[in-house]
């Protein structure tokens, strides 16, 4: 059978297209990077907030002065130049990380794109939350979380498909281009370096940063859906579009199944290569378009499950619950 997957090659044409009017301010961003920045300034925000109410509400159980009453607890002042900082220490610690072992330079040494979008992403949604707290969910909710999964999947995919593996794919050493190894380690650590980082420095905590041994290194940890997805996703696109010798070997081997849902395609393409007769692979576009429906599968999944499960998804549409009636 066919996968419909044109309407996510569609819509990830339509949110990769640079925006017109930014471009015409020296900013050639996409209304996926554009719309990327604002969500990561809403998460880290409300992860602040969250950790703050947390350690109220432990300061009011704990603190007491000396005649036993209960005392107001203090944290150093929120800067926007710390959120920035952890902004773009989530966006490019890993990619940092991994350009040390490949010898390229960060993006962010040749372009100010992505960090003056990320600053700006910063002040709009601060901005939002101060003077019209309304508008935007001071704390994650199913109703929010739900489609925003979506959407984290699309930039999901684009890292984990179109950012990280060019990294490796395209060096100039046979050795590395053709290391599955390097391929793996190179989309997990520029997918979750960066978080890692701000865990173990605490520096979302609001009484200010002290390290930490991260949720990532702590039990079950290394079960978490975003470390696990990142080398299975990335491997799955390397396999669809055969982009190394060993891929190629496991989409060999895997032939039968992939046939059976009509994921090959009579020309493919190698890396930086025109597409040639027999190889097999698919095209980027649609091994990326595959990998995304299979994110949003994931991530709203993980949406589900962390903010009620089922009974919280039939309350958010309305839906109750089926009764078989009895005699």
């Amino acid at each position: 059978m066919s996968l419909p997957l044109g309407p996510v090659i569609a819509l990830y044409n339509t949110l990769t297209t640079p925006i017109p009017f930014l471009v015409s301010l020296g900013l050639p961003v996409s209304t996926l990077d554009v719309v990327g920045s604002l969500r990561l300034a809403l998460v880290v925000q409300q992860i602040k907030l969250a950790f703050k109410m947390r350690a109220v509400q432990q300061a009011a159980s704990e603190g007491e002065d000396k005649n036993g009453e209960k005392v107001a607890p203090s944290f150093p002042t929120d800067t926007a130049l710390s959120n920035i900082w952890t902004m773009l220490v989530i966006v490019y610690g890993g990619e940092l990380f991994v350009s040390s072992f490949v010898s390229q330079p960060p993006s962010f040494f040749t372009s100010t794109t992505g960090p003056t979008l990320l600053t700006l992403g910063h002040y709009v949604i601060s901005a939002i939350m101060t003077y019209a707290p309304g508008l935007l969910p001071q704390e994650p909710s199913l109703k929010w979380e739900l489609p925003l999964s979506i959407f984290d999947a699309l930039t999901r995919s684009m890292l984990l498909c179109s950012i990280g593996p060019p990294t490796i794919l395209g060096h100039k050493s046979v050795t590395i281009s053709d290391s599955p190894a390097a391929l793996l380690l190179t989309s997990t650590i520029m997918a979750n370096g960066g978080f890692f980082i701000v865990n173990v420095f605490n520096m979302l905590s609001p009484t200010g940063w002290s390290i930490q041994t991260p949720p990532e290194l702590q039990p079950g940890g290394w079960a978490s859906l975003d470390l696990l997805s990142a080398p299975f996703i990335t491997s799955l696109f390397a396999t669809l579009t055969q982009s190394q010798s060993t891929w190629r070997s496991a989409a060999a081997t895997a032939g039968n199944y992939v046939s059976a849902f009509n994921l090959t395609t009579p020309e493919g393409s190698m890396p930086g290569e025109k597409p040639t007769p027999g190889n097999g692979g698919l095209d980027d576009d649609t091994a990326r378009a595959i990998c995304t429906v299979l994110l949003m599968t994931m991530f709203s999944g993980r949406a589900v499950k962390n903010f009620g499960g089922l009974p919280a998804l039939r309350r958010l549409f309305g839906i109750g619950e089926f009764k078989i009636k009895t005699q």
